[in-house]
């Protein structure tokens, strides 16, 4: 399947490089022989010296502003991958600061019943020695029972006050610990309540930081629409996962191709455009041999500043970060793409499909932050039959991850993305903790994927 020609913005692209042709064959055509006067002829020259100058200062500020374009998405980059860094690190300390609440709270109930049994125990033998205490001695004197009734219940009143008075310290204690216990309550439910306002403020941050880098990109990515155009359709076509991920292995290798082709094509023609130009000169040599000399070489400085401007631009748009790293052998390499607990591991029987897991569930915090595993470049993003919306990122050496489940996509089809940095969100509906589907292949295939990352954070069940 080959994928539909260039959209024709590209021309605007190559403009700077437009101009600095154009000036080669202007400065053909004024060397050509014609009756003009040598005056006209020198305002002409000068005109066209004011033109390449003029070029060559737009040549340059255009150079200039691709290498600050590529600054700026760079350092935006680092601070998203900081961000989000910041945000997962706060969604595991919510996670353990309402895991620690709830057991203070579970701690609390039992200690507020323990003490209700204890005050009605207490209040009940209270109430019996009272009774007994303030019985008369003359009442003890006219009942039938034998005086040693009597002697028992004294003895009696004589251990229990001791052991009432141990118990109602050990009540006493029991309150204080219980009042403790509430005030570290309330100092976790307002640490917690802190923590998730700058877990807040984090994602606020951090989605401020995905639109502006969102902005840059899509100036420096005119041809992602007729991308995307085609990764779509290519999902439609595709009837399951792996066929789309064969789909998506032979458009990268097309891509490659024509992009190699059009280097060479552009090469040639340049080529042939010097070779005319240079002709043409030589051929007015005999008329002003040094005016063609100054003005051949002007042309070309020209055409070169302009090639030097569009390959700028060309390495602004399509060039990986300088940091890119070729895909891992060594294990625990790869970053957790979200902060939680693993629920299904690799080839556990899934239940819903009726066969064994191809990848990894992970169970989060609702609107938990989704990062890149590894270094790489999108292969897809959107909706895909069976599985929501999902991320696809090619790593190189014919490793791809697959990312499932997610409510909102922060990339786009051929950008690259570093190691931790931001690439999508989990649904954040209050009360329902999302689920991330992580998948793994090499070559085509399923691999476990928990040997290359780094999970001595997050808590694993299987």
């Amino acid at each position: 399947m080959r994928p539909p020609p260039p959209p024709a913005v590209g021309l605007c692209r190559n403009r700077p490089l437009l101009a600095g042709l154009s000036l080669i064959g202007l400065a053909a055509a004024l060397l050509w022989p014609a009756p003009a006067p040598a005056q006209q002829t020198e305002s002409d020259l000068q005109a066209l010296e004011r033109t390449l100058q003029e070029d060559r200062a737009k040549a340059e500020a255009l150079t200039n502003a691709a290498r600050e374009l590529t600054a700026e998405v760079e350092g935006l980059r680092e601070k998203a991958i900081a961000t989000a860094a910041r945000a997962q690190s706060l969604e595991s300390e919510i996670g353990a600061a309402e895991q620690n609440l709830a057991a203070l709270d579970r701690e609390e109930t039992e200690k507020t019943d323990r003490l209700a049994k204890r005050r009605n125990q207490l209040a009940l033998t209270l109430g019996a020695l009272q009774r007994l205490a303030l019985q008369p001695p003359e009442a003890a004197l006219t009942r039938a029972e034998q005086p040693i009734d009597s002697a028992r219940a004294a003895m009696l009143l004589r251990v229990a006050v001791p052991e009432l008075e141990a118990r109602a310290k050990v009540l006493r204690e029991e309150l204080g610990d219980l009042a403790i216990l509430r005030a570290r309550i309330a100092i976790k439910r307002d640490d917690l309540s802190a923590a998730r306002g700058a877990l807040g403020s984090e994602r606020d941050r951090l989605s401020a930081l995905v639109a502006r880098k969102a902005n840059l990109q899509a100036r420096t990515e005119s041809e992602r629409l007729a991308t995307e155009e085609r990764i779509a359709r290519m999902a439609r076509e595709a009837g399951d996962l792996r066929e789309l991920m064969e789909r998506l292995e032979v458009e990268a290798a097309e891509q490659r191709r024509l992009a190699e082709q059009q280097r060479l094509a552009e090469e040639k023609r340049l080529a042939e455009q010097e070779r005319l130009a240079e002709a043409r000169a030589a051929a007015q040599q005999r008329q002003a041999a040094e005016e063609s000399e100054r003005l051949a070489a002007a042309a070309k400085q020209a055409a070169e500043e302009a090639k030097a401007a569009e390959k700028a631009q060309q390495t602004a748009r399509l060039a990986p970060p300088r940091s890119l790293r070729p895909f891992p052998e060594a294990a625990a390499s790869l970053s957790m793409p979200m902060r939680g607990e693993i629920v299904r591991l690799y080839g556990q029987e899934d239940p819903s499909a009726g066969e064994t897991s191809k990848g990894i569930i992970i169970r989060g915090r609702p609107g938990a932050q989704i990062i890149a595993p590894f270094d790489g470049r999108i292969a897809y993003a959107g909706q895909f039959r069976g599985y929501g919306q999902i991320l696809i990122i090619d790593h190189g050496e014919r490793y791809h991850t697959i990312l499932a489940g997610l409510d909102r996509i922060d990339a786009v089809v051929g950008q690259w993305v570093l190691a931790g940095e931001p690439v999508a969100q989990m649904s954040d509906l209050a009360g329902r903790n999302p689920e991330l589907y992580l998948e793994l292949r090499r070559t085509g295939q399923a691999v476990n994927p928990l040997p290359w990352l780094a999970t001595n954070d997050d808590k694993v069940r299987g």
